[in-house]
C-alpha cells in the first residue's frame, strides 16, 4: 500500500480548493434552489432552506460540507507518513460522528435538527471516505472493485438490502449500497466498452451529471394515485425500475438540453455553475 498522494501543500492552495469547490457547489445550490422555490411559490422559505440543507439540493449543500472538511483535514495530517496511521486518522472523525449520534439518541434528541444533520453527515461521510481512499490507494480500489470474492459478497448485500430494505437496517442499508456500487461498477468495466456508443454516451451524461441533478427538478411529473398505487402491488422492484427508466430518459435528456443552452453563454453559464464553461 503506497502512501496517498497530499495534494495540499500550502495554506495558498488549500484555500483556493476551499474558494473552487465553493463557486462550483454553492453557486448552483443557491441559484438552483432560489429558482425552484421561485417556480413552486415557496419564496417564504427560501431563506430557512438554504441554511437548513436545501430539501431536493441537500447533495450539494453536503457536499461541500465534506469536501471542504477533507482538504481542511488533510491538510492538517499532510505530515503523516505511515499509511496505517493516516487512515485511522480518517476514520476518527467517523468515530466521532458515531459517538454524537449515540449520545444524542441516548438523551431522547432523535427528532431534533441536530441530531438529523449529525445523522446525514455520517450516512455520506462513510462513502466519501470510501471514494478517497479508493483514489488515494490504488490497493484498496482493486480490493473493493477487482476481487471476485469481494464482488460476491458485495451483491448478496444488494439482494438482501433490496428485498428486505422495508427492515430499515441502517447497517444493512450501508453494506447493501456499498455492494450494489461494487457490483454496478464491476458489471460496467467488464460489460461496457468505453468506445463503443453506450460506453461515450455514459460517458457523456457523466459530464453533464452536475447539470441533469440541478435542472431535472423542474421536469419531474406529477404522478395520479393509480400510478403510486400499481407501484405498491406486491414486490414493487420491478415496477419502479421500469417506471424510473420510462420517466427519466426524457428528464434527462431535457436537462442535458438546458444545460447545455445555459453553457453556450459565459456569463449565464457563470452566474449559475460558478465557472467558465470549457469545451
Amino acid at each position: 500500500m503506497k502512501h496517498p498522494l497530499r495534494e495540499t501543500s500550502s495554506l495558498k492552495e488549500m484555500g483556493e480548493k476551499v474558494f473552487h469547490r465553493g463557486l462550483i457547489l454553492l453557486v448552483p445550490y443557491l441559484m438552483f434552489l432560489t429558482l425552484y422555490n421561485i417556480f413552486a411559490d415557496n419564496t417564504e422559505n427560501i431563506l430557512s432552506l438554504i441554511i437548513g440543507g436545501g430539501q431536493r439540493y441537500w447533495f450539494l449543500y453536503y457536499l461541500f460540507i465534506l469536501s471542504t472538511f477533507f482538504i481542511l483535514y488533510g491538510y492538517a495530517i499532510r505530515n503523516v507518513h505511515r499509511p496505517w496511521l493516516y487512515v485511522i486518522l480518517w476514520l476518527l472523525p467517523l468515530l466521532t460522528l458515531i459517538i454524537a449520534k449515540i449520545v444524542l439518541l441516548r438523551q431522547g434528541n432523535a427528532e431534533g435538527d441536530a441530531y438529523a444533520n449529525i445523522s446525514r453527515l455520517l450516512n455520506y461521510y462513510r462513502y466519501f471516505l470510501i471514494g478517497f481512499l479508493c483514489r488515494k490507494y490504488a490497493s484498496f480500489n482493486r480490493l473493493l472493485f477487482k476481487n471476485s470474492f469481494v464482488f460476491a459478497i458485495g451483491f448478496i448485500f444488494y439482494f438482501l438490502n433490496w428485498y428486505f430494505f422495508e427492515m430499515h437496517n441502517m447497517l444493512l442499508i450501508f453494506f447493501g449500497t456499498l455492494g450494489a456500487i461494487i457490483v454496478i461498477q464491476n458489471f460496467m468495466q467488464q460489460s461496457v466498452n468505453p468506445h463503443s456508443v453506450v460506453g461515450r454516451l455514459l460517458i457523456y451524461v457523466g459530464r453533464c451529471s452536475l447539470g441533469i441533478y440541478v435542472i431535472h427538478y423542474f421536469f419531474i411529473p406529477s404522478f395520479p394515485e393509480s400510478v403510486h398505487r400499481i407501484l405498491l402491488i406486491g414486490n414493487p422492484f420491478i415496477w419502479q425500475l421500469t417506471m424510473a427508466f420510462l420517466v427519466a430518459v426524457p428528464i434527462v435528456t431535457a436537462s442535458i438540453f438546458v444545460y447545455k443552452m445555459i453553457s453556450m453563454n459565459r456569463w449565464l453559464y457563470l452566474s449559475l455553475f460558478g465557472k467558465i464553461y470549457k469545451k
